[in-house]
């Protein structure tokens, strides 16, 4: 059995839009963005589609009220967890788009909208989405002199509009990076990159969730390093977080994208293998097993290690699945070491 594909338990491998990085959900600063301002232009553009209509200006009540719908549309899809991104994009050229109406079609007062679309768009769309949403704002703007009483306001509007989106492409770069690498420090083993307990327990809860649903079960896999006590006593701890590195390498590079590595503690990893029957883990991991064990040359010699897999079960939560699958890597260690045993 090979398995392959990037490293699981990374946010690239976890997220596969890196211009998104640690996920958009509803309690991220995209969706909260989207929220706030949605709801807020609703109201706003309402009050506008009510004085206009009352005032004879059909069409730009008609605008607006198009503006509306496609906005509280947005918001409604964003509540749906599966379309949270498509709502976000949806969000995003709607309200390129309304600016555009409304000062084209409206009144050049539109012209003091762009400013909040350009940045909000920085704020809720992925880094390439937003540069080409603002360049055609700008540029279709610009591009129409009858919006400006003089070409020093055309050149001034240009010169802010440009500047509020360099500012945003910079200010969102830098909060996403930061926002990147709490997640990892969040999430992950600072020695081995595998994903740490707080991780694991996410990812098995939605394996749970998943067979509810229908899915095929998965499989969770103990693993053991044999003897590690020794390379520790008889060469230092550093030898030993060294071989915890090179064994967490080695076990990642077999697993595909969907997997999950984790590091419980000491050198004790769980492995998560995602659409894993009974009949592929039977089969599969003793031979995957026989594959690694004793493949890394460590200090005391060829590094081997115990294992132990459980399938998950119809009804089963997460932390009774995990405690046969270690069940599992008892017995394997007190039948000899060195071998997997399946719950």
């Amino acid at each position: 059995m090979k398995f392959g594909g990037d490293p699981p338990g990374s946010p690239e491998a976890r997220d596969p839009t890196p211009q998104w990085p640690v996920g958009t959900g509803r309690g991220s600063i995209e969706v909260t963005v989207m929220n706030y301002c949605g709801v807020t232009t609703v109201l706003v553009v309402t009050g506008f589609v009510i004085y206009r209509y009352f005032t004879g200006d059909v069409t730009g009540a008609a605008i607006n009220a198009g503006i509306v719908v496609l906005l509280t549309s947005a918001l409604i899809l964003g509540r749906i967890p599966s379309l949270t991104r498509v709502a976000l994009v949806l969000f995003g050229f709607v309200i390129s788009v309304s600016c555009l109406l409304s000062a084209l079609l409206v009144s050049p007062n539109g012209l003091l909208w762009t400013y909040l679309v350009l940045w909000i768009n920085f704020l809720v769309l992925p880094r390439n989405l937003a540069l080409a949403f603002s360049a055609v704002i700008i540029l279709t703007l610009t591009a129409n002199y009858g919006l400006f009483d003089s070409l020093l306001q055309q050149i001034s509007w240009v010169t802010v509009a440009v500047l509020i989106a360099g500012f945003g492409l910079v200010f969102t770069n830098q909060l996403r990076e930061q926002r990147r690498l709490l997640s990892e420090l969040a999430t992950l083993d600072p020695l081995t990159g595998a994903g740490n307990r707080r991780l694991m327990q996410h990812d098995l809860q939605r394996a749970v969730a998943e067979l509810r649903r229908g899915s095929r079960p998965s499989t969770l896999m103990v693993l053991d390093l044999d003897h590690f006590k020794r390379i520790n006593d008889n060469h230092g701890h550093e030898a030993g977080d060294q071989i915890l590195e090179d064994f967490a390498s080695m076990v990642r590079s077999t697993l595909r994208t969907e997997d999950g590595l984790y590091r419980l503690g000491g050198e004790e990893f769980v492995v998560l293998l995602r659409n894993m029957d009974r009949h592929v883990a039977e089969s599969g991991l003793k031979d995957l097993h026989r594959r690694l064990s004793g493949k890394l040359d460590g200090p005391e010699g060829p590094l081997r290690f115990s294992a132990g897999a459980a399938v998950l079960e119809p009804g089963e939560n997460w932390s009774r699945w995990l405690a046969r699958a270690d069940d599992a890597l008892y017995r394997a260690k007190h039948a000899g070491r060195d071998r997997l045993v399946v719950a």
